[in-house]
């Protein structure tokens, strides 16, 4: 079995809006020492068998959009 853990985030050139209201509030909370929050998902997938070509595979097909994602795959 292979297990793989793969993130997937926005480029640094795109705008996560998330991730400003989630450092807005964090500022209001008075935790003023935050200055930027990235938010992303990570998937933990389980194969019988393959690896890190198949993650990349997922990430090409369903798991990522290529113009504003990035992926990347360990296991």
């Amino acid at each position: 079995m292979t297990k793989l853990k793969i993130t997937v985030t926005l480029k640094a050139v795109v705008e996560d809006a998330e991730g400003l209201s989630v450092l807005k509030a964090l500022n209001l909370l008075g935790y003023r020492d935050v200055v930027d929050v990235r938010t992303g998902k990570v998937y933990y997938i389980t194969l019988k068998k393959g690896g890190k070509r198949l993650g990349n595979e997922f990430c090409e097909k369903l798991l990522a959009n290529p113009v504003i994602n990035e992926c990347v795959v360990d296991g």
